[in-house]
């Protein structure tokens, strides 16, 4: 079994508690030794009114945010087992996931293992039965000697200072099997196809080995096996993660970053550099799968972050583009504002009922298109072909096809003429029959090619001439 389906994905984001209108806290049943859950409200349902629009958009992948119940936000959580009752049951949930697969949809599951809530149900066995309980040493640094600002008699290890994250201690062999059998269920109850591990860069990582070993031979969904995507802040986290002993693949933090600043800058050296040491004949990471990415649920979506909304196209051009995977968080596809307001992260997660369609959504239904249908921009190498500051022509290749991807960031049209050399604007000229990609338009280059201001064309060679 392989997880080779990764490279043709298209994936999508959900911000399920956001999106399905949950609460923001969630309600305490006392009688509930467990996990202290209410009765479930069946409102991941919601998820369904998207299928259209993803199956629209090419998608053939979900990433749901985390699902499990949680305090508050669902990274804090109680049970790897259950549902957030907020969303509604196990049962509703694998009937959504039912119902994804038979659209050929694939399901990526959000697993955060580094730590949990202070509702987490081990945790607050401490907090009831201090020295007496038995579930001291699933949790890092407990110390009943000295105490934290939350006044619980006793100090424990927390995500960065964050007394909210209660760390877990992931050399525990209890807690590890605890975990491997809730994802045993998750395969079951809902037949994932992979888990995206979050921070897996500061996760235990002799545990993220475990966790590779444990689910190297776990089926996926829809054939293939089980795929583990880590969570990755920097590109050099991503060298330590991804391997064959860790995860299959990883974000891309940084190409986000290249991107949305070679716009704002109209300066396409940065995004270069990035390309060509991810990238390139030598690139750190050219046999490696990441994730790419505009925005998500912890950044500021990507139409207030450009400064000039008329380079937003470039910008989804380039996510569709780029080696990897792209990534559409829900909402941003018909460009959904939304940024970390008051220190909180729910204005970047809002609630709708049914998507929405646009002109932006019409460009994003061509390119992600253009990829389903082009093995250059899913599985080809890359290639600068010309760099000026504010334009910039890379090439994607594969399978006897070549795509170049021609960029104008500028408000005046560039012509690209060829000039010898190696150097800044060092161009060898295109020269054949190319298609258009997106606007089905064909061209005949003579060496010179014209850009258009403010612009991304994918050009297929069609007939290359010497």
């Amino acid at each position: 079994m392989n997880t080779s389906w990764l490279d043709d994905c298209i994936m999508y984001q959900f911000y399920p508690l956001g999106l399905c209108g949950a609460p923001h806290e969630n309600s305490w049943d006392w009688s509930n030794t467990w996990n202290a859950a209410t009765r479930p409200i069946r409102r991941i349902d919601r998820v369904l009114h998207w299928i259209a629009q993803l199956k629209k958009l090419n998608v053939n992948a979900v990433y749901f945010s985390p699902v499990l119940q949680s305090d508050t936000h669902g990274y804090n959580t109680r049970d790897f087992y259950t549902l957030d009752s907020r969303l509604g049951s196990n049962e509703d949930f694998a009937a959504v996931c039912n119902t994804l697969h038979e659209n050929g949809i694939r399901i990526l599951f959000d697993s955060l293992f580094n730590h949990v809530g202070r509702g987490f149900w081990a945790f607050r066995d401490i907090r009831n039965n201090m020295q007496k309980s038995r579930h001291i040493d699933w949790f890092a640094e407990i110390d009943f000697s000295r105490n934290t600002p939350c006044s619980d008699g006793f100090y424990y290890k927390s995500y960065e200072d964050n007394w909210d994250f209660p760390v877990l201690n992931l050399d525990n062999e209890e807690v590890i099997q605890h975990i491997f059998g809730a994802i045993r269920k998750w395969v079951d109850m809902f037949a994932i196809d992979g888990l995206r591990v979050g921070i897996a860069d500061l996760t235990n990582q002799n545990f993220l080995q475990r966790l590779r070993e444990f689910s190297s031979n776990m089926s996926a969904g829809l054939g293939g096996s089980l795929a583990i995507l880590g969570e990755a802040y920097d590109s050099d986290s991503c060298k330590e993660i991804v391997s064959e002993k860790k995860a299959h693949a990883s974000t891309n933090s940084e190409l986000h970053s290249a991107i949305v600043n070679s716009i704002n800058t109209k300066n396409f050296f940065q995004l270069d550099f990035t390309l060509r040491r991810q990238f390139g004949t030598d690139g750190i990471y050219s046999h490696t799968t990441l994730m790419n990415f505009l925005d998500n649920h912890d950044i500021t979506r990507i139409v207030q972050l450009l400064h000039d909304k008329d380079t937003l196209h470039i910008a989804w051009g380039l996510l569709f583009a780029c080696p990897g995977i792209p990534l559409i968080y829900y909402g941003s596809e018909w460009g959904v504002h939304g940024s970390n307001d008051m220190n909180t992260h729910w204005g970047l997660r809002p609630s709708f009922e049914k998507p929405v369609w646009n002109e932006l959504t019409d460009f994003i239904q061509k390119i992600s298109l253009v990829r389903k249908k082009s093995p250059a921009l899913r599985y080809g190498n890359f290639k600068t072909v010309f760099l000026t500051k504010s334009q910039c022509i890379f090439s994607r290749e594969s399978c006897g096809q070549t795509i170049f991807i021609a960029m104008n960031v500028s408000g005046e049209g560039y012509l690209a003429e060829p000039k010898e050399g190696s150097g800044y604007a060092a161009f060898e000229g295109l020269r054949g029959t190319f298609a258009e990609l997106i606007s089905e338009e064909k061209f005949n280059f003579n060496g010179s090619v014209f850009l258009p201001p403010k612009s991304i064309q994918y050009l297929e060679c069609l007939n290359y001439a010497t």
